[in-house]
């Protein structure tokens, strides 16, 4: 069985890419030891790392949902005053109609 290489800065130094594929060839691993007899190591490590490159790949997502909500709720914020600005300058604009000055 072959050796999974894991770099030293996984998961947190290592792209969403990479992380997924040591993901992917720690439960390939962990799928074949289930299988075979007379294995030392076992699949705990192969688990251990697995889940710890899910955890970081999770822990990415949420922040980027953060920021894309923040910034969602800015933008709303300053769509919300753009409205309220036009709404008042149409609404002197239609009085000033009523009263004659226009």
């Amino acid at each position: 069985m072959g050796r999974i290489d894991i770099p030293d800065n996984y998961p947190k130094g290592c792209n969403d890419g990479l992380i997924k594929e040591v993901v992917a060839k720690c439960q390939n691993k962990i799928l074949r030891l289930d299988y075979a007899s007379n294995v030392v190591l076992g699949t705990s490590y192969y688990a251990t790392i697995a889940e710890q490159g899910n955890n970081e790949i999770h822990h990415r997502l949420t922040e980027r949902l953060i920021s894309n909500l923040e910034k969602s709720s800015k933008r709303q914020r300053e769509l919300t005053w753009a409205i309220i600005v036009i709404g008042g300058l149409n609404l002197i604009a239609g009085l000033l109609k009523l009263i004659g000055l226009l």
